[in-house]
């Protein structure tokens, strides 16, 4: 009997001991997990700042105004297709140079008559 309680003392002892040895590597798991935790953070972050970057960079290009070599009012526009008509040049030549349809160049050259 004396041999059996000296038995089960020694196993509970040895138990005793692992359950410290357990728990370290728990411990260690715990902390690779959390060192990953907060690199996978980190690295978020400066994704998200980077992305933000990116946005604010395609936001505040200005877009360039479309410079028109074009009259504005339909009597400088007709005035140049005249004068286009007078050199010779046919309607759709004067069309292309001044990026209108035939009908339009028809209709500013006919207000001038």
């Amino acid at each position: 009997m004396e041999w059996l309680i000296i038995m089960l003392l020694a196993g509970s002892i040895i138990i005793f001991a692992l359950s410290f040895l357990a728990k370290d590597h728990n411990k260690k798991i715990d902390n690779d997990m959390e060192q990953l935790s907060l690199h996978v953070m980190g690295e978020m972050y400066q994704v998200k700042q980077r992305l933000q970057v990116l946005e604010e960079e395609l936001l505040s290009v200005p877009t360039p105004p479309a410079t028109s070599k074009r009259p504005q009012t339909q009597e400088e526009l007709a005035n140049e297709a005249y004068h286009l008509f007078q050199q010779n040049k046919g309607i759709e030549e004067i069309a292309a140079s001044m990026q209108l349809k035939t009908d339009e160049v028809k209709y500013l050259l006919a207000q001038l008559n």
